[in-house]
């Protein structure tokens, strides 16, 4: 390939994603055990423009390509369960799925023809939009007057309310991942999380993706998700400071309006992190954001390994890096 490539992904229902530079790949486990992996391009959007690779820049388009491609395929791996397990199916696959499969290098391929109907697309825009609000009511509206309370009782400057606040939000986050991931189907999810890192450590440490290879890498990377979202929330504590104390409705609409900033400079200190790992001044950095992590992955069981290996593997040969068995990989950091 021309220049290295950071591969990346997320965990979905019973499969992972995996994206590269050009294509990205569902891979997800059927009720019957067989793999099924859909390939696209990457939306023309985050591929044809240069100044969308700009530093700084690129980070709000990767904020932006994660919420498209990563609701893609949550719908994706959503409908696949349930055609999987509606009542009157038996485990039987969909016949809409069934007629569409392509066999591509072993691999069961779906086309973008081939997703079943199960839950619209209306269905899934709703949905993102109903949690996108309450996401705003519980993680910016309720810790700025939550904070805005505390000057009722003390004399607390301006730098002061804004660490509180930062700090009740990062508390918040916290809590509700912690709360969420008590529940089995999110711990099965981080399950599948930790197995989409453990393929791309193996690709990255050690140049090769396979089962074996990946079984014995670590479930934490320096380029997760959870990393971004926690140095989005320090860093932007840091940048909410420079703005004082306004009224409360000026606050919200000022930390939405950073955030592309935010979003920015959290992206290349990340990037920095994955590509530099034996810099300990960059670790230190995203240090809590890995930390995290222990919250959001969990050790993979080998079936959701081999998942997410099929997954990278089908993205790195749409790009063209060749997959011979008996022969390690160019490194991609």
């Amino acid at each position: 390939m021309s220049k290295p490539v950071a591969y990346g992904g997320q965990a979905v229902i019973e499969g992972v994603m995996m994206r590269g530079q050009r294509f990205f790949a569902i891979a997800c486990r059927r009720a019957d055990g067989e793999i099924v992996v859909r390939e696209e391009p990457v939306p023309a959007i985050f591929t044809r423009y240069r100044w969308a690779s700009w530093p700084f820049l690129r980070g709000t388009f990767a904020l932006a390509d994660t919420m498209v491609l990563g609701m893609k395929s949550l719908l994706y791996s959503a409908n696949l369960q349930l055609a999987d397990h509606a009542p009157g199916t038996n485990g039987q696959r969909d016949a809409e799925v069934e007629e569409a499969v392509l066999l591509t290098g072993g691999e069961t391929v779906r086309p973008e023809a081939a997703m079943p109907k199960s839950v619209s697309g209306i269905a899934i825009t709703g949905s993102t939009i109903v949690g996108m609000g309450m996401g705003i009511a519980l993680f910016v509206l309720l810790p700025t007057l939550a904070a805005g309370m505390l000057r009722r009782w003390v004399d607390a400057s301006d730098l002061t309310l804004n660490l509180v606040e930062g700090g009740l939000r990062v508390a918040i986050v916290l809590g509700y991942i912690s709360i969420i991931g008590r529940m089995a189907e999110v711990k099965r999810l981080f399950k599948y999380h930790g197995a989409e890192h453990k393929a791309i450590n193996g690709l990255e440490r050690e140049g090769v993706v396979d089962v074996p290879t990946a079984m014995r890498q670590s479930t934490i990377h320096p380029r997760c998700g959870t990393n971004f979202l926690l140095t989005v929330l320090l860093i932007k504590v840091l940048v909410s400071s420079f703005f004082g104390w306004p009224d409360w409705w000026l606050r919200i609409g000022l930390r939405l309006a950073v955030l592309p900033l935010v979003a920015g400079l959290s992206y290349e200190v990340i990037r920095l992190a994955g590509k530099y790992r034996d810099v300990k001044a960059l670790q230190l950095i995203v240090a809590p954001g890995l930390l995290t992590q222990r919250l959001t992955t969990r050790e993979p069981e080998q079936e959701m390994v081999e998942v997410a290996v099929r997954a990278l593997r089908s993205v790195l040969r749409r790009e063209g890096v060749a997959l011979p068995e008996d022969e390690r990989l160019p490194v991609q950091v």
